[in-house]
C-alpha cells in the first residue's frame, strides 16, 4: 500500500512539472507567433478606396487610368475657393461642386491637388488658409479617410522661362513649402511630386509633357507610383 501511495505521489508531481495548468488551475500562456511566419500584406489588385480631389493635374490620371479603380472629382482651374462652388464638367454629377462630391462617400485615402491655379495669388494667407479649410472639409466627410497633400510637380524649363501667371519652378517650390507646411498642422501626408518628376536641373523634362506643365503618359504613371508608395507606407502604419 505504501508502495502505491509513492507511486501515485510520483504521477502527480511529473503532472505539475509537464505543465503550469497541472497543479495550479490556470492555463499556460500562449507563446507569441514567430514574427518569420507572420503572413504578407495582401497585394493590392485595385484602388476602389482612394479618391482623388482637385485641379486639372488629376485628368492625366483619370485619361490614363494611373490609379486603378480610383474616384477623381476634379475641374480645370479648381482651386481653394471655389473647390465648395464649381462642379465637374464630365461625369454623372456636373451640378455639385467638387468638394461636395466626397459626401456619401467612403474613400481610406484621400489625394488633395490645390496650388497650381493659386501661384499668382499674392495673397499666400488666402492661399494656406484655404487649403485647411479644404482639408477641414474633406475630413469632415470622410473622418475615416487619411489626407495627403500632393506638391505641384515641375514646370519644363521653358514654362519656367516664361514665367506666366507666377508658373516657374522657384515659385512652385516656394508653394510647395507652403503646402508641406499645412500638411504638417493639419495633420496630412505630404507626397514630394517635385522631385519625384525633376530632372537633374530641377525641371519637367522636356519630353514628359506637350506643353510643359501636365506629365503625359510615362511620367504620370510614375507620380501615380509615388502615391501608391504613399498609400502602402500609411497602411503599414
Amino acid at each position: 500500500m505504501r508502495n502505491m501511495r509513492a507511486v501515485w505521489v510520483g504521477i502527480l508531481a511529473a503532472c505539475c512539472l509537464a505543465g503550469s495548468s497541472g497543479c495550479s488551475g490556470e492555463t499556460q500562456a500562449a507563446l507569441p507567433p514567430d514574427p518569420g511566419s507572420a503572413a504578407e500584406p495582401a497585394v493590392r489588385t485595385g484602388y476602389e478606396d482612394v479618391a482623388l480631389v482637385g485641379n486639372s493635374y488629376i485628368d492625366s490620371f483619370y485619361i490614363y487610368d494611373a490609379v486603378q479603380g480610383a474616384a477623381y472629382y476634379y475641374r480645370v482651374g479648381l482651386n481653394g475657393e471655389n473647390a465648395f462652388e464649381l462642379p465637374m464638367v464630365q461625369g454623372e454629377d456636373m451640378q455639385t461642386p467638387v468638394l461636395n462630391l466626397l459626401e456619401g462617400k467612403t474613400p481610406s485615402h484621400i489625394f488633395l491637388f490645390f496650388g497650381e491655379n493659386e501661384l499668382g495669388w499674392t495673397n499666400r494667407d488666402a492661399f494656406t488658409d484655404g487649403y485647411a479649410e479644404v482639408i477641414r472639409a474633406a475630413r469632415g466627410y470622410c473622418p475615416e479617410a487619411a489626407i495627403y497633400l500632393c506638391a505641384i510637380p515641375p514646370v519644363s524649363k521653358a514654362v519656367s522661362q516664361e514665367n506666366q501667371d507666377n508658373t516657374s519652378n522657384p515659385s512652385i517650390r516656394a508653394c510647395n513649402a507652403e503646402i508641406q507646411k499645412v500638411a504638417q498642422e493639419n495633420d496630412a501626408v505630404y507626397v514630394d511630386s517635385f522631385d519625384a518628376l525633376a530632372d537633374a536641373d530641377g525641371c519637367l523634362p522636356a519630353d514628359a509633357a506637350a506643353g510643359g506643365i501636365h506629365p503625359a503618359k510615362a511620367y504620370t504613371e510614375r507620380w501615380a507610383e509615388l502615391l501608391k508608395q504613399s498609400i502602402a507606407e500609411v497602411e503599414r502604419k
